[in-house]
């Protein structure tokens, strides 16, 4: 009973282990399926080797999205748009003077949001 407990814990320590949060940088790759995300860079010197994170890659258009930080940089989540909704699609952003919750969420830049509601528009 002791060994296939103890072989149990070290098979779930190591193989079950799926790189999702691991540190990477430009001389660590991630596991197969993820890539190494970064942090945007700091004001004033920039970092010369950064550490990033192992994540899943963005999505496209059209696939699942909890937040506009999970689509490619060119899109945002559908729920910051639809009522009651915790889970929705990435699309694209939006244009001048249309509804926005955040920055992500426009072309150009999210003005008078509160970042609590979709109560910002889209500047033009």
């Amino acid at each position: 009973m002791r060994k296939w407990l103890l072989w149990t814990v070290i098979v779930g320590a190591v193989g079950c282990h799926s790189g999702v949060g691991d540190t990477c940088d430009a001389r660590t790759a991630c596991p197969e399926g993820l890539e190494c995300s970064f942090p945007p860079p700091p004001r004033g010197d920039p970092v010369e080797d950064p550490l990033g994170v192992c994540d899943f890659p963005p999505r496209g258009e059209g696939e699942p999205c909890s937040q506009a930080a999970d689509c490619q940089s060119a899109l945002t989540c559908s729920n910051h748009f639809e009522p009651n909704t915790r889970y929705g699609r990435c699309v694209p952003r939006r244009g001048p003077d249309e509804a926005c919750f955040q920055d992500r969420d426009c072309l150009t830049k999210c003005e008078g949001e509160s970042g609590t509601a979709l109560d910002g528009t889209c500047a033009g």
